[in-house]
Formats: C-alpha cells, structure tokens, sequence
C-alpha cells in the first residue's frame, strides 16, 4: 500500500516537473497541481455527481450479482442449459457495449436506467464465469460426507456447495466491480444526464482539461473505494480464504 502511494506521487511529481520544464499549455495537459486543486474547489459539484456514479454502479453490479450467480448455479447443474444458453451469452458479452447503448437509449430514454443495465452487462458476464467455475471446482467428497452425516439438499448447498464456492465468486465480483466502474463511465458518456462520465463530456465541450482530469482522478478513487469494499466484505464473509 505504502510502496504503491509512493509510486503514485513520485509519478505525479514527475508530470508536474515535465509540464513546468517544457511549458505545455494548460489546454492540451494540465499540470497536477490545477486539476488535484479543482477537486478541492469544486468538490460539491464532483462528489454529487460522484454519489449518481457510486449509486449507478451499486444497482447494476447488484442486478448483475443476483442473476449471474443462480444462472451460473443452474447452467452448472442442467447440461441443457450449458449447451444452450452459455453460447448465447458469451455472443452477448462480446458486442461492444457502445453499440448496445444507443438500442437501450430508444428503448428507455436517456436517464439512470440506461447507464445502470450497461453496468449490468459490463459486470455480469465475469460473476457468471467465476461463479461456474465455483461450482464446478467443489471437491465432489464434500458431498459425500454431508449426505452421510444426514445433511438434505438444502444444507449441502448452504453449508457445503456454497462456502466452497465463495472464493471463485468474489474474484469474479472483484473483476465484476471493475468492469462495472468502467461501464458506468461509458454509459455516463452517451445515456445519463448527471454522474462522473457526464460532467467529464460536459467539461469536454468546453475544454475544460482540468475538470476532465478531475473527472478521471474521482472516478479512479470510485473504482479504489469499490474495489476495496469487496475486499474486505470477502474476507469478513470468507476468513477461511486468507489461509
């Protein structure tokens, strides 16, 4: 963590230094120093568009968690559906996210709505292959020893199946949180009117290169505080994990 923050400064210092030495335009890249400050001069307006962000991802990465996990649980115990539905939703993964926003903007209209099922679909696909592979992977001797202590099938999925799976669904929950903080962005672009992806098009129109990089720092902050919060939920949910 140390080490990391370390680097990040040094990098930051590093830019400014550039910029100052070689005299590049405050239009073209901005220096550290302006847009770090305009985080703090303008930071009502970037957090309330970052609470928009922070709400959009929690309902898409919500959606996308409570049907990739069941789906994956259901692929993985009807071959049918493995041979039939997967490839259908590995097509849908692979179209680009940007062609599939102007179909949901005609759909729905431009708003929160759009922006939350492109994170949905940015962050569902990796939840449902972890998640498989989750349940795929259970050492298959753990459910001989529940049904042999008595255990039906409802205690063997909840005692059982799932704490041995955990481990592969979070990891896809990380990727998944990732990806989510990237669609929302995208999403923000071209379907919402408020959210950290719309103030940095709007800053774009007017050439506001320190906006925009504010934009960026704030929405990567997002991503850290997201990223973080899954870590720690796993291992307060999973401590058998951290050994």
């Amino acid at each position: 963590m140390l080490i990391g923050a370390a680097a990040v400064v040094f990098l930051l210092g590093l830019w400014e230094m550039l910029l100052r030495v070689f005299d590049v335009p405050l239009w073209l890249v901005p220096k550290p120093s302006d847009f770090l400050a305009r985080l703090y001069t303008d930071r009502a307006m970037i957090a309330g568009h970052a609470v928009s962000t922070s709400i959009t991802i929690l309902e898409g990465f919500a959606l996308g968690v409570m049907i990739a996990v069941p789906l994956a649980l259901a692929i993985i115990s009807v071959g049918a559906l493995e041979r039939g539905l997967y490839p259908v939703i590995v097509f849908l993964n692979i179209m680009p996210k940007t062609v599939i926003g102007p179909i949901l903007i005609v759909w729905f209209g431009i708003g929160p709505l759009v922006a939350a099922l492109i994170v949905f679909l940015m962050c569902f696909f990796p939840i449902l292959v972890d998640s498989m592979s989750g349940f795929r992977l259970v050492d298959k001797r753990l459910f001989y020893i529940s049904r042999s202590m008595g255990a039906d099938p409802w205690q063997t999925f909840w005692k059982v199946r799932l704490p041995a799976a955990m481990p592969h669904i979070f990891s896809g929950m990380k990727i998944g949180v990732v990806k989510a903080v990237e669609g929302v962005i995208i999403a923000e672009f071209i379907a919402s009117n408020k959210g950290l992806g719309f103030m940095i098009m709007q800053a774009s129109g007017f050439m506001d290169m320190t906006l925009m990089f504010s934009g960026l720092v704030a929405a990567a902050l997002v991503a850290l505080v997201f990223n973080g919060t899954m870590s720690m939920i796993g291992q307060w949910l999973m401590p058998w994990a951290r050994h």
